[in-house]
């Protein structure tokens, strides 16, 4: 089959990208796996069923949202998964938005007798960059606490952002937690010729190897892969011409300007919405103004 990228040299895809991302992390067992060593609960999760990853607006006057996965356990938390490769200007505050729909939207609010009892709804957001404005850390855990007495105000909303670029390019000696070598797995796949390292720490990354071998894609998940790929090139030269337009019109200020303009451009070109996002890091509202 022909492809628009030579694979020859690389064994497994890169997890990172769209196609990557959810063919690891849509797999229920290695979810399931994961979710175990980021919550380390008394007991395993035994199941979980995967769920729509598109949450409609309550009415036509609202926006809805398109996650990238999202499951719910046997006990009824619900998760929501995310891989996010560019920062954006907003991005914490999409955080909450993101919690705050799937809260609003759990069946009992619209029972007269409804209780207010809510299940917990938990979002995991892999970043491929530092978050701006917070010192850098691989795991942050963000929930609501009392400011004065450090007490959980609750349990039932919570977030933690997992940043993998520290990973990049270590020795495997590097990770020493169940959640570090799930990010250095990530961090450095693509660079691996051998067997996943740490299968005698997490025995599940076994299977996350074999469902990452380019060797063993089909055909049409081949071609949907080299799209995938052929995607990250073009934003990754939409980006290069913004910043190369910033430094002819002044740093800060050029670079945000060059990026509107390539952001205005590729909306002319009809570009699906969640690719001018990635590729600029501009939020949907932003674009939408332009």
């Amino acid at each position: 089959m022909t492809t628009l990228f030579d694979y020859s040299g690389t064994r497994y895809i890169n997890p990172l990208t769209d196609f990557g991302f959810k063919r690891i992390f849509g797999d229920k067992e290695v979810m399931k796996a994961f979710l175990t060593d980021l919550l380390q609960p008394s007991s395993p999760i035994k199941d979980l069923i995967f769920l729509d990853k598109e949450l409609g607006p309550d009415n036509e006057t609202f926006r809805g949202v398109i996650y990238d996965l999202r499951c719910m356990t046997e006990d009824g938390g619900e998760f929501i998964v995310e891989m996010q490769n560019r920062g954006q200007e907003h991005f914490s505050e999409r955080i909450l938005y993101y919690l705050s729909r799937s809260f609003s939207n759990q069946k009992g609010h619209s029972d007269k007798d409804w209780d207010y009892s809510l299940k917990p709804i938990y979002g995991v957001f892999f970043l491929n960059f530092h978050m701006k404005g917070f010192k850098p850390r691989y795991l942050r855990t963000i929930q609501m606490t009392v400011s004065e007495t450090g007490e959980l105000f609750s349990d039932k909303l919570k977030a933690f952002t997992l940043e993998i670029p520290d990973f990049k390019d270590k020795s495997e000696d590097y990770p020493k937690t169940m959640i570090e070598y799930w990010l250095y797995i990530l961090a450095n796949m693509q660079n691996f010729k051998g067997q996943l390292p740490f299968t005698q720490k997490q025995p599940v990354f076994k299977k996350v190897g074999m469902i990452s071998e380019i060797a063993h894609l089909t055909p049409d998940d081949l071609r949907s892969y080299d799209k995938n790929m052929d995607t990250i090139r073009t934003n990754n030269e939409v980006m290069s011409f913004a910043k190369n337009e910033g430094r002819s019109e002044g740093i800060k200020e050029g670079i945000k300007e060059g990026i509107h303009k390539v952001a205005a451009s590729m909306k002319k070109m009809g570009l699906p919405m969640s690719q001018i996002t990635q590729a600029t890091g501009l939020s949907e509202d932003e674009i939408a103004a332009l």
